[in-house]
């Protein structure tokens, strides 16, 4: 049997990770394009949490860009996200967390960043409005290339990292919203370059309940990049939401085969726009979704899955090459694999 023909497993993801509310890698977007319009990302930053179509007599925000971004353990990803400081911000919602412990991550690589008298916020968490924030972050540079990294909590003040991290260099950035009954105790922690396979460590690098509590769901996210030199310039990506800790964590890219006979993919004649997918049970209204080595998106369908061979028509695949093939089904659990046509 041909290479072409074999089916290599890249991941399968969601299952122990129930507790994640949503992960974006940018891997499914369009580089060099804005992110606003892309996934539910918009730029309308005026407007409440920074959701809606933008408004403004120039509505400019920074783009998606081909460049790589990864931290060790925790996940990596072929695109990331511009953080400049003259553009519009760009927010998107998400499910809504309405008490217990939520964490949030990104990775972060910092080329720019203001000084102490400048620094002002650049990443947002928000419930229901622009205006009431659980948290944020922001990065002053205190040494020429280094910066701190802090967060605050609502209208409170910023604590930050007690030691300065370098520049151009990617930086995993977790932070946790604990809610306690009773008012002005809720509990803000960040941790910066957490050793992730060791499960969250016993003491934050910044812990705090400082600040006002949260009014309302936690439910949507920002990045604030209008603040003329108040932000930080550089990129940012792999950003998760999660319940958990280790549900913050993004699907590694596996390079063994695929060995549990629950779904093989045949793509000898992707050529001819067909797939042969074989499954080993009904998978109902399913998302299709074939990518290039590169992440841009060439199919995006639904489909329907029998229990035993399907042949699914394709948008033509024409040149040989890398391909993956995503598939997410009705519960939101996602399978993907690697697929090589020559």
């Amino acid at each position: 049997m041909k290479k072409a023909l074999l089916i290599i497993l890249i991941s399968v993801v969601n299952i122990l990770n129930a507790q994640n509310i949503f992960r974006d890698d940018f891997s499914t977007y369009t580089t060099n394009q804005q992110l606003s319009g892309q996934g539910v990302w918009t730029n309308n930053s005026s407007a409440a949490g920074g959701l809606g179509s933008c408004s403004g007599a120039t509505c400019v925000n920074a783009k998606v860009i081909p460049t790589a971004i990864s931290y060790n353990g925790y996940g990596s990803a072929s695109n990331s996200f511009e953080l400049k400081n003259n553009v519009d911000g760009c927010g998107r919602a998400f499910t809504a967390f309405n008490g217990g412990t939520m964490y949030v991550s990104m990775v972060i690589n910092i080329s720019q960043a203001s000084t102490s008298n400048l620094a002002t916020d650049f990443f947002r968490i928000m419930a229901g409005s622009n205006t009431t924030i659980p948290f944020r972050l922001t990065a002053m540079s205190i040494t020429p290339g280094f910066f701190s990294i802090g967060v605050s909590k609502g209208t409170g003040p910023v604590f930050y990292y007690s030691q300065q991290i370098a520049m151009n260099t990617n930086h995993l950035i977790v932070c946790k919203y604990l809610t306690n009954a009773g008012a002005s105790n809720d509990i803000v922690a960040m941790y910066v370059n957490p050793v992730v396979q060791l499960g969250e460590p016993a003491t934050a690098d910044a812990g705090f309940s400082n600040g006002t509590d949260v009014v309302g769901n936690i439910d949507r996210m920002c990045f604030r990049q209008n603040v003329a030199l108040g932000v930080p310039v550089g990129r940012a990506g792999l950003i998760s939401v999660s319940g958990t800790w280790s549900g913050l964590k993004f699907p590694a890219l596996e390079t063994t085969q695929y060995d549990n006979n629950q779904i093989t993919i045949n793509s000898n004649q992707l050529k001819n726009g067909l797939l042969n997918i074989s499954s080993n049970q009904v998978l109902e209204n399913s998302l299709l979704q074939i990518f290039d080595i590169r992440g841009q998106l060439l199919e995006n369908k639904t489909i329907s899955l029998q229990a035993n061979d399907n042949l699914v028509v394709t948008k033509t695949i024409s040149m040989s090459g890398i391909y993956i093939v995503k598939l997410t089904n009705n519960e939101g659990l996602n399978m993907f694999k690697k697929v090589l046509v020559e």
